[in-house]
C-alpha cells in the first residue's frame, strides 16, 4: 500500500510518539504495580499483548499503522472480539502503574500517550479499510479497544 506524503508523516509521527512515549514511561515508572490485584491486571495486559502478537504473526506484523504488502486480516484469537488488542494491552498493563504509583505528571503524560493511541487507531482503521475489502464488515462484528464500550 502506497501512502501519500501526508499519510507517511502521520504514520511516522504517531508511531514515534507511541514508542518514544512508551519507552520514556517505562524508564520513568516502576515496572510493577503495588499490590497483587494490580500486578495481576498488569500481567493480564502483558499476556494479551503476547497472545495478540502470536496470532498476528501470520499477518506480517508491522509496528506502524500502514499494512504491509500481502498482509492478511486476522480475525482469530483476541482479534475475534477486539480489532486492536495491542492497544488494549498497553492500556491494561500501564494503567495499574499510574493508579498505584500516582504522580500528576506521569498521569498527564499517560493521557497524552493514550490520546496518541486513539489518533493512531483511527488513522490505522482508515488505511485498513482501504487495504482490506472486508474490513468494514469486520468492524461491525468487533470492538476497537474495549468490548461494549469503544
Amino acid at each position: 500500500m502506497q501512502l501519500t506524503k501526508r499519510q507517511r508523516i502521520i504514520n511516522f509521527t504517531v508511531t514515534f510518539i507511541q514508542y518514544f512515549g512508551f519507552g520514556i514511561f517505562i524508564l520513568w515508572s516502576p515496572l510493577l504495580a503495588k499490590g497483587l490485584l494490580w500486578q495481576i491486571i498488569e500481567l493480564m495486559g502483558i499476556a494479551l499483548a503476547v497472545w495478540a502478537v502470536a496470532v498476528m504473526q501470520k499477518s506480517k506484523i508491522n509496528i506502524t499503522p500502514q499494512p504491509r504488502k500481502n498482509a492478511k486480516l486476522i480475525r482469530k484469537g483476541p482479534y475475534t472480539l477486539i480489532r486492536h488488542p495491542m492497544y488494549t494491552s498497553i492500556i491494561i498493563a500501564i494503567s495499574p502503574l499510574i493508579i498505584t504509583h500516582w504522580d500528576t505528571y506521569r498521569f498527564i503524560y499517560l493521557m497524552f500517550l493514550y490520546f496518541n493511541l486513539i489518533i493512531k487507531l483511527l488513522f490505522e482503521e482508515t488505511l485498513l479499510e482501504q487495504y482490506f475489502e472486508d474490513y468494514k464488515e469486520y468492524k461491525t462484528n468487533s470492538w476497537r479497544i474495549i468490548p461494549y464500550i469503544f
